[in-house]
């Protein structure tokens, strides 16, 4: 089979009921006219970016790439690291962009999550800082593993206004990267994800005139910008596009603090200053959703004493817990591994906050995606849902999918490609590749 180029764009937090919209939209409508769609589609628990990305990328559920929530547990109450490298996913987990290069195409991957440490030819791996300044900016992009080199080529640009994760700017350097990836060296096949969308649902709501006005038209924009910059270049006509996405988002009217009932029941404790000193149990938000962490996660007396524990919370209403999961459970329902002990699902309103002191329950703030007026982490067949858009060579027409699994993203895009990522979790979608695919 003869090699193919490939753009992935995933904005995050697309949804289904999004493409009538974007269907009236010049560059997106163009991708969409007699494309192959697959709607509904059914993602990975928990439903948040990093593990979804990584699903997305691999073609395996959490329980083998072990990206099992946006952060890494620690006992701190403020900011969590961030999952960033792939050094975490099991030694049989491959990632399409990884394959394709040991396969010889030349590769390119923007802002997506969770591809620090794998061999990328032009690479901006999704990282920021949190208080710093440009210059601090430019530097984590080459600690995660981006070249100086080409980062250069658009920075000054692009990226004169990034000093952390705010918008534009930060879709922006995404942009810059893309074009400047297109534009200078034409890579075989690209991966870029752009959040501009998922901030906007965040903090004004799911269906919010905003999304529709400032958000897609940002997206719509950029995504005219690359294709022009494809056909400039004269590699357009033979390149597939693909439009994709993670998650939806659910609207939120209360925040909940679990942990200030666990300092109440006397299993976590904090000092003078209102940080955790000591616990046995203790909540991290995944938003919608919340892992719950053992200090002794072996000692089956405490298991059991922190199962009661969260069952009560649930029957009683004071935590916006409605479902409790074991370790046992999620693993088996859902695929989702880590070392946490227990898993909890908010009621439909409810959002989770790490706080430890304070309130217990209070009104969402828009200071953190777990902390806004919408937000996801809930269980992947509740809520508006992603879709995936394929056009270009080696695409079936006017395909129609609906209600498929996100894992079996990776393999499908692996099959277009004609290369092997190992044993995936997922099937390729071979009802909407040409023969040639299959």
């Amino acid at each position: 089979m003869k090699k193919r180029r490939l753009y992935v764009l995933s904005v995050d937090a697309l949804v289904t009921e999004d493409l009538d919209f974007l269907r009236q939209l010049p560059a997106f409508g163009s991708i969409l006219k007699d494309a192959a769609v697959s709607e509904n589609i059914i993602s990975i628990y928990p439903t948040l970016t990093y593990p979804i990305h990584t699903t997305m990328m691999t073609g395996v559920y959490p329980d083998r790439h072990h990206v099992y929530n946006n952060e890494i547990f620690t006992k701190s109450e403020g900011r969590l690291p961030w999952f960033r490298s792939c050094k975490c996913f099991d030694s049989d987990v491959k990632s399409v962009v990884e394959a394709a290069k040991q396969a010889g195409y030349t590769t390119a991957a923007i802002s997506w999550p969770v591809t620090s440490d794998i061999d990328i030819d032009w690479h901006l791996p999704e990282t920021w800082v949190w208080d710093g300044d440009n210059q601090a900016m430019y530097d984590a992009f080459v600690k995660a593993g981006a070249k100086p080199e080409f980062l250069d080529e658009f920075w000054d640009d692009y990226c004169r206004g990034l000093t952390g994760l705010g918008e534009p700017y930060f879709s922006l350097a995404a942009h810059g990267a893309t074009l400047a990836a297109i534009r200078n060296h034409q890579p075989e096949v690209i991966f870029e994800h752009l959040s501009m969308v998922d901030h906007t649902r965040h903090s004004c709501g799911v269906f919010a005139k905003q999304v529709y006005q400032d958000a897609y038209l940002e997206a719509e924009m950029m995504l005219h910008e690359t294709l022009e910059a494809m056909r400039e270049v004269g590699v357009l006509d033979e390149t597939t596009i693909v439009i994709t996405s993670d998650h939806g988002q659910t609207p939120v009217n209360r925040l909940i603090a679990p942990n200030v009932l666990l300092c109440r029941d006397g299993l976590l404790q904090v000092d003078a200053e209102g940080n955790v000193s000591s616990y046995k149990a203790c909540f991290m938000s995944s938003a919608h959703s919340a892992q719950v962490f053992l200090s002794d996660p072996d000692n089956d007396e405490l298991k059991a004493e922190v199962y009661r524990l969260l069952c009560a919370y649930r029957d009683s209403g004071e935590a916006g817990i409605a479902k409790v999961f074991t370790k046992e459970e999620v693993k088996e329902q859902y695929h989702l591994d880590g070392p946490f002990s227990f898993v909890v699902e908010g009621e439909a309103d409810c959002s989770f906050s790490n706080n430890v002191t304070g309130k217990l329950c209070f009104s969402a703030d828009n200071s953190d995606y777990k902390y806004s007026v919408a937000t996801h982490g809930h269980l992947p067949e509740t809520g508006p849902k992603p879709a995936m858009v394929f056009s270009g060579p080696g695409i079936r027409k006017n395909v129609h999918l609906d209600g498929m699994p996100i894992v079996d993203e990776a393999p499908t895009l692996a099959a277009l490609l004609g290369i092997s990522i190992g044993k995936p979790d997922g099937r390729a979608w071979t009802e909407l590749l040409l023969e040639d695919n299959t």
